[in-house]
């Protein structure tokens, strides 16, 4: 466990929040590309009613301005979301018996109103990331699918969830994965011969303190809807720039 020190609150959680950017590329048919600086919450799954005790404007399955709710993720919600995960990584060909911890990075809801585009949880052994497992969403169709990516050896995923209607379904995912103990990358590629669009989330690790929340509310009180209209609007310039429409298999 590591314990970090932010103004006059120490901390000794391994949870965390993740500030940094996401930046998307597209190279066919058309170029197309955007950056927009945002933050996460790193949760560690055994820490949660932990931090709902001891952190102002964050709750666990309850109201608060940052909320984690069980039901926002994955789809047993007889599990718990750690015990989720790990029946997950097993369905989907990784060995679960290896796990010791496991840190949800992704969105929570922001005064009540959640939507996360994919949530990442990385799955440690003996402290070192051996998966992560992707849960993706999209929009306006609000459905979900998950990829199990090998740390240590990614390998190519075949694309098998749609997510955005100016991409189609016929490619590969190539994934790059960084961790240490101040960074994050996550870095994916979509290729088909060629390369048609990358995706990079690139976020540094801060304590999470009330006073670190605090001061992310203040920059983005409202995370969750900054994404949905992010969404929408590169959506809207896709469709101006003609890019070709796939609907919804």
């Amino acid at each position: 466990m590591n314990t970090m020190v932010a103004g006059a609150e120490s901390v000794a959680w391994n949870s965390a929040v993740y500030i940094g950017k996401v930046h998307h590329m597209r190279y066919s048919p058309t170029e197309h590309g955007f950056s927009y600086p945002m933050y996460m919450l790193g949760l560690d799954l055994d820490e949660l009613d932990t931090l709902d005790q001891n952190l102002r404007f964050f709750g666990a399955n309850r109201f608060a301005a940052l909320s984690f709710r069980r039901c926002d993720y994955l789809d047993d919600n007889e599990l718990s979301l750690k015990q989720a995960v790990l029946e997950k990584v097993a369905q989907l060909g990784g060995d679960n018996s290896i796990i010791e911890s496991v840190l949800l990075l992704g969105q929570v809801r922001c005064f009540g109103i959640y939507f996360s585009p994919v949530n990442f949880f990385f799955c440690y052994q003996q402290g070192k990331p051996r998966y992560m497992l992707a849960e993706v969403h999209n929009t306006p169709w609000n459905e979900r699918h998950c990829y199990l990516v090998d740390v240590e050896n990614p390998q190519q995923t075949k694309k098998d969830f749609h997510v955005s209607p100016f991409m189609g379904m016929d490619m590969q995912y190539h994934w790059r994965i960084e961790h240490s103990d101040e960074h994050i990358l996550v870095h994916i590629e979509n290729w088909q011969q060629d390369k048609l669009f990358d995706a990079t989330l690139s976020v540094q690790q801060h304590a999470l303190t009330s006073t670190s929340l605090w001061s992310v509310l203040k920059q983005w009180p409202v995370m969750t809807l900054t994404i949905l209209k992010g969404i929408y609007w590169q959506a809207l310039k896709l469709f101006i720039k003609k890019v070709p429409y796939h609907s919804h298999p």
